[in-house]
């Protein structure tokens, strides 16, 4: 973690501003007000509030990194627990895990606008003012877009709402979106292409347009997600990093792939400062949990060293199946067998409940220097980078087009041969719809648990196809079995649910999202 943060960390995660009532600032006011008049003074009482608001981005661990478990990348290994309902489609809305995405959310759109309020009044410079606005406006269409993409249509608030005042009606999906894109749109003129030095893992103008490149992708603007991505491409500040299993690691955290992040520090005193990611995904010989199993599905999506899949490729070898292939599965994915810290993986205790399922376990983001798993994971986390930025803009510039052009195979290419990669370019003469796949195809490996799939699959409208596929897994001896078949409800599953507990506090305001009880 990087030194410089420690300061802003531990303003932003170390119980000054946060929603408990120990809070000291808190407990200094009435219990449904966030600040008073006597706060609001300076540029420091400014940057202190705002660095509070960072708490609230959508947790890496739940409700991101987990999110593979609900599509044909993995499954969970606690299946009595909530993920394992939503891998299964039998959570209901009072999931705690709607809740909790939902209240964090909504959490921090308050801060921002209570940040919007009482900014004017703050003795300040009024670029330093601009700019911090600009940010906040940044992380209020960052808390809208985990909304929107989770759930569909949400209520966009203009105040802060009071102790016993109703949340209003929902917004349209489509209103949701034109209020994101305003949001960044004003952001995005008044802040840097790339923070650097202490303020790295501020928002960006980079930032800016890369979440606005994804939004529009999902609604499917494809003109709007390409014009926005092409601005971070243009920009050259930003590029991909030459190691790829070195970006999710502490040696990767200066990376200028990297657009926007969750950070963490080194030495973290609790679960606010430091991650729980290790705790979560690492490998139980590690110390951790190895929460998320990864499938037999996507271990056989990585093609061999010639670019070509295993069923054609010639370098393919079903007795010595992890040679010869994409460097990316190594950097991803544990396998019987595999070693990582000095220790050997070995799934001895397949299927027990606390063991993997499918005979693999998540390498990715998993600190081999965090061995015993005796301290939170300093590791910070990626929300948005450049390969994807490179994705977006290749995949809507060939839903553009009548047939991909040189630029479309470029951002694809640049990808594949990134020197700890070094695959084939993709073949020339590739249709529409072969690029299609192609491009698709790459984002699923090159982004596998980052909590990108889910919502790829949501937008392609495959997500029923993919999490009806039975999942396989392997044995230690290398034969195949069974491990799970997964419903998915296709007029329900393709939202979450809007929690229950929020529809019954609405007083008939907020409508569930169809077919949810």
């Amino acid at each position: 973690m990087r030194q410089t943060y420690k300061i802003m960390a531990t303003i932003l995660l170390g119980g000054f501003l946060l929603t408990s009532c120990n809070d000291s600032f808190l407990d200094l006011n009435p219990k449904d007000k966030l600040t008073n008049e006597s706060f609001w003074k300076t540029e420091s009482d400014a940057q202190e509030f705002q660095n509070s608001i960072y708490r609230y981005l959508v947790q890496p661990e739940n409700h991101t990194i987990m999110t593979d478990c609900y599509t044909d990348n993995a499954v969970p290994v606690h299946v009595g627990a909530e993920q394992g309902q939503l891998s299964a489609g039998t959570a209901t809305s009072s999931c705690p895990h709607f809740r909790q995405l939902w209240t964090d959310a909504y959490s921090g759109i308050r801060r921002c606008l209570v940040f919007y309020q009482n900014i004017p009044n703050v003795q300040m410079d009024e670029t330093a003012r601009k700019r911090m606005t600009a940010e906040v406006k940044f992380l209020e269409a960052f808390f809208y877009s985990t909304l929107l993409k989770y759930m569909g249509g949400v209520p966009i608030l203009d105040h802060p709402l009071g102790l016993n005042e109703t949340i209003p009606a929902r917004n349209t999906a489509e209103e949701t979106y034109n209020y994101i894109i305003k949001l960044l749109d004003a952001a995005a003129p008044d802040l840097p292409m790339i923070r650097t030095g202490a303020d790295r893992g501020k928002p960006s103008a980079g930032a800016c347009y890369a979440l606005k490149a994804r939004v529009a992708f999902y609604q499917h603007q494809y003109d709007v997600a390409q014009e926005a991505a092409e601005k971070v491409m243009q920009s050259g500040s930003f590029h991909l990093y030459k190691n790829y299993g070195d970006l999710f690691q502490p040696a990767g955290e200066n990376s200028d792939e990297i657009i926007f992040e969750r950070e963490y520090m080194e030495n973290a005193e609790n679960s606010k400062q430091g991650s729980l990611i290790g705790l979560y995904f690492a490998p139980i010989i590690l110390g951790g949990w190895e929460a998320v199993s990864p499938s037999q599905d996507i271990v056989d999506a990585y093609p061999c060293t010639d670019g070509k899949s295993i069923t054609e490729s010639p370098l393919y070898d079903p007795k010595n199946p992890f040679k010869n292939r994409d460097p990316r599965l190594a950097y991803s994915i544990l396998w019987n067998g595999a070693t990582i810290a000095g220790k050997t993986y070995k799934t001895n205790n397949l299927g027990d409940g606390n063991h993997t399922r499918t005979g693999y376990c998540m390498r990715k983001y998993i600190n081999p220097d965090n061995d015993g798993i005796n301290n939170y994971d300093w590791t910070n986390f990626i929300y948005i980078r450049y390969a994807e930025v490179l994705l977006t803009y290749a995949e809507c510039r060939n839903e553009l087009l009548s047939a991909p052009d040189q630029k479309v195979y470029d951002a694809v290419n640049a990808i594949r041969q990134r020197p700890s990669v070094d695959l084939p370019p993709l073949p020339a003469g590739l249709s529409k719809d072969e690029m299609r796949t192609a491009i698709r195809h790459e984002r699923r490996l090159e982004l596998a648990f980052e909590g990108i799939h889910l919502f790829d699959t949501r937008s392609y409208r495959t997500t029923e196809a993919d999490v009806t596929k039975p999942v396989y897994g392997v044995r230690s001896d290398g034969t195949s079995f069974l491990v799970e078949k997964r419903k998915f409800n296709p007029d329900r599953d393709y939202l979450w649910a809007i929690p229950l507990v929020e529809i019954d506090l609405s007083k008939g305001t907020l409508k569930q999202n169809p077919n949810w009880d």
